[in-house]
């Protein structure tokens, strides 16, 4: 009796303990002066997010409502909402060493234990090493040399415009940007000759789409790790064992790829990998990003050193399996996004004809220059003012950057702005209030299409289409390209 008495007072101190401690962190922002909206226990405003149609929109209705910096709660995890671009300048720009990595989730830091980790997810050294041998890599003399794979796709589209033309019938062009732009990224990126254009069944078409078919956000794993951070190395590495039986089972039993379907990523990773494998025949090497990659490949064990190291001492190769690993954020970071904003800039210029036809004429311009008829290059693209104009415009109004990309995750306490910030906690920038701010943005109305308005020199941070900083370096080039 006496015994279970005791036990039961164990766990009741227990779970009051815990209460009381989860509630003392709801006090975070309060202690900081920093309003916000009331979070629920336990939750915080991360089930408000999960059923959001658009999680970014609501953060900009928050925005209206309590400023330009606030605070809302992933769990018990503090997550500081600002669009207020000098405080933003400091975190992403100016203390980048205390904000040097994306909020971390289960996959970031069971995946960092691995071998398969990408320029996206990687921390540390690790993500300096090979911020410095990718880089490179998109220099404009070797993007210049892709240039006649890109038009081969682009001609490709051109060819089936005029049909859909004729028929005088309604067709979703979005569609047709994402086959063509995925045919782009498996020849510019690992040298497959997809013809996706022509083959919408394609295998690669399909499992990329998969990639974002998947919500990670509504995955219970994933939430759970959100709700209680202390599980999510647990939940990672459980996550990461269960795709590898998968694959195992799908080797040893082909009959059961349908019962035992691996998730997408691995698939992509697999047939990178294959590629690879038949990349040792010199005579068949082309220009492409794998090839540019694996020049700075090693099959030796790289040994990254401490964080604190300086970049002349990190080592300039990457291992085959990083060497996988981004070529499959190549082309993920490459299809949703660059797909999407193709699409954005038909709809913005249908809708606004008189810069339509001002953009024609700049481009029948300098391709009249062109007399030797070929297809333009990088050169004659690059030097289009009206409609890097453009393309920035229609990115200010639709940005096509999400919160995963663009957050920063403090690793060590300091001082921002008279803001006291402690380890773990977020800073996310809410991009459509800062891309919508009137002050920023005038004296044009904002939501207004207004190309010209980019040739006013704004603040740094006013523009964060593809987020800000150095961990925003490999997308911008990404986008680029494109």
């Amino acid at each position: 009796m006496l015994f279970t008495l005791i036990l039961y007072s164990i766990i009741l101190i227990l779970i009051v303990t815990y209460i009381v401690v989860h509630v003392k962190q709801y006090e975070y922002f309060k202690v900081r002066q920093i309003s916000g909206p009331t979070p629920s226990y336990f939750f915080g405003h991360a089930r408000t997010l999960w059923n959001a149609k658009s999680p970014s929109r609501q953060l900009a209705e928050w925005s209206k409502q309590f400023g330009k910096i606030y605070g809302i709660f992933e769990g018990t995890r503090p997550v500081l909402i600002a669009s207020d671009v000098d405080f933003l300048q400091e975190v992403f720009i100016k203390q980048f060493s205390h904000f040097p990595i994306r909020k971390t989730n289960i996959l970031t830091k069971a995946l960092n234990r691995g071998t398969r980790i990408h320029l996206f997810n990687a921390l540390g050294t690790r993500w300096k090493r090979q911020r410095n041998v990718i880089n490179p890599t998109f220099s404009a003399v070797k993007l210049k040399q892709m240039s006649p794979l890109i038009n081969d796709c682009i001609n490709e589209l051109m060819k089936k415009l005029p049909d859909y033309s004729e028929k005088h019938e309604d067709f979703n062009i979005y569609t047709l940007y994402k086959r063509m732009t995925m045919d782009v990224i498996c020849r510019c990126a690992f040298g497959v000759d997809t013809d996706m254009q022509n083959n919408p069944d394609n295998i690669y078409l399909k499992k990329v789409a998969q990639v974002f078919t998947i919500d990670i956000r509504k995955m219970l794993a994933f939430k759970l790790g959100t709700l209680v951070p202390s599980l999510g190395v647990t939940l990672g590495t459980l996550f990461i064992f269960l795709n590898t039986v998968k694959q195992k089972l799908n080797q040893l039993f082909p009959s059961t790829t349908k019962k035992f379907e691996q998730f997408p990523a691995s698939w992509i990773m697999e047939r990178v990998d294959e590629v690879i494998g038949m990349r040792s025949d010199v005579a068949k090497q082309r220009v492409d990003l794998l090839q540019l990659m694996l020049e700075a490949a090693s099959r030796e064990h790289i040994k990254d050193k401490n964080d604190d190291v300086n970049d002349q001492y990190i080592a300039k190769k990457l291992t085959y399996d990083e060497v996988i690993a981004n070529v499959f954020l190549f082309m993920v970071a490459g299809y949703e996004t660059t797909s999407t904003a193709l699409a954005y800039c038909t709809y913005v210029l249908v809708n606004h004809p008189e810069e339509q036809l001002k953009l024609q004429h700049e481009i029948d311009e300098y391709l009249s220059q062109n007399e030797d008829g070929k297809d333009p290059d990088y050169d004659v693209i690059n030097r289009m003012p009206y409609m890097d104009m453009v393309i920035k415009e229609v990115l200010r109004m639709h940005p096509i950057a999400i919160s995963a990309v663009v957050n920063r995750e403090c690793i060590e306490e300091t001082d921002v702005c008279g803001i006291k910030i402690t380890k773990g906690a977020v800073i996310q920038p809410d991009v459509y209030s800062v891309h919508y701010d009137q002050e920023l943005w005038g004296p044009q109305d904002v939501n207004s299409f207004c190309p010209e308005r980019h040739l006013t020199k704004r603040h740094p941070l006013a523009y964060i289409a593809f987020g800000v900083g150095p961990r925003n370096y490999y997308h911008s080039h990404i986008s680029y390209y494109y």
